[in-house]
């Protein structure tokens, strides 16, 4: 196998690049489409199909992802973009046009779903109320404790309860201006969901993510639609290099 080929960013529509972005990408272009590559070696993707964790970030495949994230965040940031997997090679510029020729119709169709849309991260955490001050249980009666630890364990629970409500009226609420919504699921929130938003509904967007007692809301963002596109092109990319 060749010792080099193309690394495949992402499928955006065909245009000039803009001469202040990474000066080593170019475009492959095939019926309006653009596939954005450049040379690589293809030995340190082989490394890719065996990775059981994340690589440290003095690893060259950290800084290749990070360089993956870099390019498709530059054609982002004036054209609509689809991110392809972290690792999609082809051999050559002959493969490049065949992938855009096997994917055309449908890149092309989710090229307009996200054409002056965004990305943005929603997260919302519980926020338990202050701590009551600790009682001596020697202080009290046993059936006084008692009924403090009651009242403490459902003021407990009603903060709790109170918080998943508040998480769920600003789901709802930034809802009504995303386009769609993915769920990233972590598992230490109430809330943490990836939002497609248009940009003329990002200002309503981000006023509704405010003032919601009872949780601290992170707002990340804006992204490439890393969390809306489904386009697998991996049966068109050559594997990495052994």
């Amino acid at each position: 196998m060749d010792s080099r080929g193309l690394c495949a960013y992402a499928i955006t529509r065909a245009h000039m690049l803009d001469p202040a972005g990474p000066v080593d990408i170019r475009l492959v272009t095939h019926g309006g489409l653009a596939l954005v590559v450049a040379e690589v070696e293809l030995a340190p993707f082989a490394a890719l199909e065996s990775l059981k964790w994340a690589p440290s970030e003095d690893d060259p495949l950290f800084m290749l992802a990070r360089r993956h994230d870099v390019v498709v965040r530059a054609i982002f940031e004036h054209h609509p973009v689809l991110p392809l997997r972290f690792g999609t090679t082809v051999p050559d510029e002959t493969a490049a046009v065949a992938l855009l020729t096997e994917h055309h119709a449908e890149a092309s169709a989710w090229l307009d779903r996200v054409r002056d849309h965004r990305e943005w991260g929603v997260r919302a955490r519980f926020t338990p109320p202050d701590r009551p001050a600790e009682v001596n249980p020697e202080d009290l009666s046993h059936t006084e404790y008692m009924a403090v630890r009651r009242d403490r364990l459902a003021a407990a629970a009603r903060a709790r309860r109170e918080g998943s409500e508040a998480a769920s009226r600003l789901h709802e609420e930034v809802s009504r201006h995303a386009t769609d919504i993915a769920a990233l699921g972590r598992r230490a929130s109430l809330l943490d969901n990836a939002y497609l938003v248009h940009r003329d509904a990002e200002a309503d967007f981000h006023a509704a993510t405010r003032n919601h007692e009872g949780i601290a809301v992170e707002v990340t963002g804006p992204w490439p639609p890393y969390s809306f596109v489904s386009l697998d092109v991996s049966a068109g990319a050559a594997a990495p290099a052994r």
